[in-house]
C-alpha cells in the first residue's frame, strides 16, 4: 500500500511538473511577437539566405520558398540579409504588432568577383542540421554543359556524390547503391513515373519552369516516404505576381516558351510554358535508309496559377502534361524473324496538384494539397498479320496536410499526413486488326491504398548542436485481387505450382511500421562541423523490369501477399569544413544502407504480361555503403566543384530451392554497381559577355554476366553462363563543354537573351552502355567454335549543339 502511494505521489508530482512547465513555454511564447519575412530576387525564391539580427548572434535561414520567421519582444531591431551573388540588405523596423517583411535582393554588379554555384547560404553546408542533401537552382544549372543545347536537371545530378547512371541514353539515376525506381520525384508534390522524353535523352522538366531542386540522399525528412533510396522534390517557379515575363530557347532538337505575369496585380497570377521537339529531320538527313524513317518526337506544357485572397490564405494550382513518340522503321521483332516492319511506342503523363496553404496564426501555418497524376503508356504495330496494340497504366491519388508550428527562433516542429489510392492497370494486349495472328490478353486490374502520419521537431540544443528528429508511420492496404493464385507447399512457386486460383478472394493485405528519423549537427568551430544522420523508409511499389535500362512500357506492381514492401536502414556520417571566408567547400560523408526484401529476377524471367509476378520476382537482403568527397569554390572568375565517390552495392538471393537462388545464394554486385565516379566541374567568367564551362565525368564500368563455359546442343555451340553479373563493362569517361555569349545590351532594354554552344563527347568516347554475345557456329570443327562479343555504345561520336535563350 506504502508502495503504491508513493508511486502514485511520483505521477501526481511529475503530472504537476509538465503543467508548470508547459505554462511556463506558453508564458514566455506568448510575451514574444512573430516576424514574417520572405527574401527573394524578382520571383525567384533566394533558399537559404542569411538572416541576421544586428547585434545579437541570433540568425535564421530561408526555407524553400525562401520564407524566415523571428519570435521577438516589443523594440526596434535591423537585420541584415545576405546571400551569396547579391547585395547585402539591411532593414530596421519596428515590432508591435506581428509583421510581414518582403524583401528583394539585387544582383552584386560585380558579377566577375561573385558567382552562384549554389543555392543555398555561404555557410549552410556547417551550418545546417541536414545530412546528405543538395540544394540547386536553376541559375546553377545553367551554368553546366548541356546535351543538345537543353538544361536537364536528372542528368544535372550526376554531377553530384552518390548518383551514377547506368549508361547514356537513360533519364534513369542510381543512388547510393538503390536502384531506379527506388527514387521518389516529385514536381509541385505530383508523382513522377517516367522523368524521360525520346527514350532517356532528355528529361521532361521544362527548365524555364523551374525555380530550384532539393535532392536527399541521406537524413530524409519524416515527411517523406513511398521511396527507399532517395527523394528529388522539384518546386516550379511562383508566376510573377506584378509584371509579365516571357522566356524561351530555339535550340537544334527542342525549343521552348513560357509566359507568366499577373491578372490581377497582387491576387492572381499566372504561367504557363511549353517545349515541343522535331528532330525527325535529323533522321532524314542521316542517308542511312533504316534511320530516314524513324520518328521521335515529344510536347510538354506545364501551367501554374496562384491566387492571394488575403495576407493568411494562398490558393495554387500545377497542372502538367507530356507526350513523346518514338518510332523505329524496323526493330527487335525483325532480327526474331517476325514479320514487324516497326512498332510505336507512346507514353504520356498528365498531372494536376491543387493546394491551399493556411496561417493560422503567427506561428502555425498548413499545407494542404491534392494530387492526381496518370501515366500511360502503349506498344502498337501495324503489320496487318500481327498487328497489336498493349497498353497500361497507373493512376495515383493523394492528399498531403504538412503543419509547421514556430515554438521558437531555435524550435520548430512539423507534423503531417498522407493518404495515396494507386489504380493499375498492368497490361492489356488486344489484336491491332481483324486478320491479327495476336490473342487478346487483359491482365486484372489493381488496387491499393498507402497513408503515412509523421512528426518532427527541429531544435537547437546549444550554439553548437542542432537536433532534428522525427518519425513517420506508413500504412499499406492491398485490396483482394481479382485473381490470386495458390501454390504447392514445398514447392517453388512458379506456373507449374499453381494447384489452385481464387477469385476476388483472399482478403485485404496489410502492411505498416514505424520510420524513424535523425539528424544531428555538431559545430567543431565557426567553419566546421560533424553531422550524423539515420533514417528508415518503406517501400511499397516497384517497377517491374528486368532490362538494364528501364524502357517507358514498363509496368508498375504494389505489394501483395507474396511480394513485401522493401525497407531500408540508412546510417550516415559527415564532415564539413569551410575556409577563406567560405569561398572553398569541403565536405566527407560515409554511409551503409541495409535493405531487407530487395528485389530481383529469375534467370530468364519473362515479365511482359506475365500473370503471376511473384513467381518470376525474387526477394533477399541488399546492402550499399560508400565514402564520398567534394571540394567546392564558389567565388570568383573561376568556380565550379570536384566530387569523388567510393560505393559498393551487393544483393543476396537465398532460397531452399535452386530456382530461387542466384549465384548459389552468395552476394554478389547489383547490375548498377559503379566502384569509383569521379566529377569534375568548371565555370570560367571571362568577361561580362562570354563565359565557359566544362564537365568531366569518369566511373568505372557496371556489371555484366559472361559466359563462364560452352556446351553443345547437336552441333550448335551455346554459351553457359553460370554466375550473375561476373564482369563488367569497360570504364566510363567523357568530357563535355560549352560557351555562352550575352550581346551586349543596355540596361535600360527589357530583351536579354544569349548563345549557348555546347559540346557533348568532346573527344568522341566510345562509351560501352552494354556488351552482348553472339555464338558463332559456322566452324566446321565442333570444338573450335567460339561466340563473339559485341559492344554497343549509344553515343560514339561528338555531338554540338547551339541554342538562343531570350527573356523579356
Amino acid at each position: 500500500m506504502d508502495r503504491l502511494t508513493k508511486r502514485s505521489q511520483r505521477v501526481i508530482f511529475r503530472i504537476f511538473l509538465v503543467l508548470i512547465l508547459s505554462g511556463s513555454l506558453h508564458q514566455a511564447i506568448a510575451q514574444h511577437i512573430m516576424v514574417r519575412g520572405r527574401v527573394h530576387q524578382k520571383d525567384i525564391n533566394l533558399i537559404g539566405a542569411s538572416i541576421i539580427l544586428e547585434g545579437t548572434t541570433l540568425g535564421v535561414s530561408a526555407n524553400e520558398q525562401g520564407n524566415f520567421t523571428f519570435l521577438l519582444e516589443p523594440g526596434i531591431y535591423s537585420i541584415a540579409v545576405s546571400f551569396t551573388g547579391y547585395l547585402t540588405k539591411t532593414i530596421t523596423f519596428v515590432v508591435q504588432k506581428p509583421e510581414y517583411l518582403d524583401i528583394e535582393l539585387e544582383e552584386d554588379s560585380k558579377i566577375l568577383e561573385e558567382l552562384v554555384v549554389s543555392s543555398e547560404a555561404s555557410d549552410y553546408n556547417v551550418q545546417s542540421v541536414e545530412i546528405g542533401v543538395s540544394k540547386l537552382n536553376m541559375k546553377t544549372l545553367s551554368k553546366l554543359p548541356s546535351f543538345m543545347g537543353e538544361v536537364d536537371i536528372i542528368k544535372s545530378l550526376l554531377t553530384l556524390p552518390g548518383v551514377t547512371t547506368v549508361g547514356e541514353g537513360t533519364s534513369d539515376i542510381n543512388v547510393r547503391g538503390g536502384s531506379a525506381d527506388q527514387n521518389l520525384i516529385l514536381m509541385d508534390d505530383a508523382p513522377i513515373f517516367n522523368s524521360s522524353h525520346l527514350m532517356g535523352l532528355f528529361s521532361i522538366f521544362n527548365p524555364d519552369m523551374v525555380e530550384n531542386l532539393e535532392f536527399y540522399r541521406g537524413g530524409i525528412p519524416p515527411k517523406f516516404g513511398e521511396r527507399v533510396s532517395s527523394v528529388l522534390n522539384i518546386s516550379l517557379r511562383n508566376p510573377n505576381s506584378e509584371n509579365w515575363h516571357v522566356r524561351g530557347g530555339l535550340g537544334l532538337i527542342a525549343s521552348r516558351l513560357s509566359v507568366d505575369g499577373p491578372i490581377i496585380p497582387g491576387k492572381l497570377s499566372v504561367m504557363v510554358g511549353g517545349r515541343v521537339s522535331f528532330p525527325d529531320y535529323l533522321f532524314q538527313l542521316s542517308g542511312n535508309p533504316a534511320l530516314e524513317n524513324t520518328t521521335a518526337n515529344f510536347y510538354d506544357l506545364t501551367g501554374k496559377i496562384e491566387y492571394t485572397p488575403n495576407s493568411k490564405n494562398k490558393i495554387f494550382f500545377t497542372g502538367y502534361n507530356s507526350f513523346d513518340r518514338f518510332k523505329v522503321a524496323s526493330d527487335s521483332l525483325a532480327v526474331l524473324e517476325i514479320n514487324a516492319s516497326s512498332s510505336e511506342y507512346d507514353w504520356e503523363t498528365l498531372n494536376g496538384t491543387l493546394g491551399w496553404r493556411h496561417d493560422y496564426s503567427d506561428r502555425l501555418y498548413s499545407r494542404i494539397v491534392g494530387v492526381w497524376s496518370n501515366y500511360s503508356s502503349a506498344i502498337t504495330s501495324e503489320d496487318e498479320l500481327i498487328a497489336f496494340d498493349l497498353q497500361s497504366s497507373i493512376l495515383y491519388k493523394g492528399v498531403k496536410a504538412d503543419f509547421v508550428w514556430k515554438l521558437g527562433d531555435k524550435h520548430t516542429m512539423d507534423f503531417g499526413g498522407s493518404g495515396i489510392s494507386y489504380t493499375i492497370n498492368p497490361g492489356a494486349l488486344k489484336p491491332g486488326s481483324d486478320v491479327s495472328n495476336i490473342n487478346a490478353i487483359d491482365l486484372p486490374q489493381e488496387q491499393s491504398r498507402e497513408g503515412g502520419l509523421y512528426v518532427s521537431d527541429e531544435v537547437t540544443l546549444s550554439p553548437k548542436v542542432s537536433l532534428l528528429i522525427g518519425t513517420r508511420y506508413s500504412m499499406f492496404f492491398a485490396e483482394a485481387p481479382a485473381t490470386k493464385y495458390l501454390y504447392l507447399d514445398g514447392e517453388p512457386k512458379n506456373l507449374d505450382s499453381i494447384y489452385d486460383t481464387l477469385f476476388n478472394e483472399g482478403g485485404e493485405q496489410y502492411y505498416g511500421g514505424i520510420e524513424p528519423r535523425m539528424s544531428l549537427r555538431v559545430n567543431l568551430n565557426s567553419v566546421s562541423s560533424i553531422k550524423l544522420g539515420y533514417n528508415r523508409m518503406r517501400q511499397y511499389i516497384q517497377r517491374i523490369t528486368n532490362t538494364t535500362s528501364a524502357l517507358p512500357t514498363d509496368r508498375w506492381q504494389t505489394s501483395n501477399a507474396y511480394i513485401k514492401p522493401q525497407i531500408a536502414d540508412q546510417v550516415s556520417l559527415g564532415y564539413y569544413r569551410n575556409f577563406k571566408e567560405n569561398m572553398f567547400e569541403t565536405s566527407l560523408e560515409t554511409f551503409f544502407k541495409h535493405t531487407a526484401n530487395a528485389t530481383d529476377y529469375k534467370d530468364g524471367a519473362n515479365l511482359l504480361l506475365h500473370p503471376a509476378t511473384e513467381s518470376a520476382i525474387l526477394q533477399g537482403t541488399g546492402r550499399a555503403y560508400g565514402v564520398e568527397v567534394q571540394a567546392k569554390k564558389n567565388k570568383g572568375k573561376l568556380t565550379g566543384w570536384v566530387n569523388y565517390t567510393y560505393s559498393q552495392s551487393h544483393i543476396k538471393m537465398e532460397s531452399e530451392f535452386e530456382e530461387e537462388q542466384i549465384n548459389q545464394g552468395n552476394w554478389y554486385p547489383t547490375y548498377y554497381n559503379k566502384p569509383h565516379a569521379v566529377n569534375l566541374i568548371v565555370n570560367y567568367k571571362q568577361s561580362k559577355r562570354f563565359s565557359y564551362s566544362a564537365n568531366f565525368t569518369y566511373s568505372t564500368g557496371r556489371p555484366i554476366t559472361y559466359p563462364e563455359g560452352k556446351y553443345f546442343v547437336g552441333d550448335v555451340y551455346v554459351p553457359d553462363f553460370v554466375n550473375r553479373n561476373n564482369g563488367t563493362i569497360p570504364d566510363y569517361h567523357r568530357l563535355d563543354v560549352s560557351m555562352t555569349y550575352d550581346p551586349k545590351t543596355k540596361k535600360e532594354r527589357k530583351w536579354k537573351s544569349n548563345w549557348s554552344f555546347s559540346i557533348y563527347n568532346l573527344y568522341a568516347r566510345k562509351n560501352a552502355y552494354s556488351v552482348f554475345f553472339k555464338p558463332n557456329n559456322q566452324n566446321v570443327f565442333q570444338y573450335s567454335k567460339s561466340v563473339n562479343t559485341y559492344k554497343l555504345s549509344i553515343f560514339g561520336t561528338v555531338f554540338p549543339s547551339i541554342t538562343y535563350n531570350f527573356e523579356f
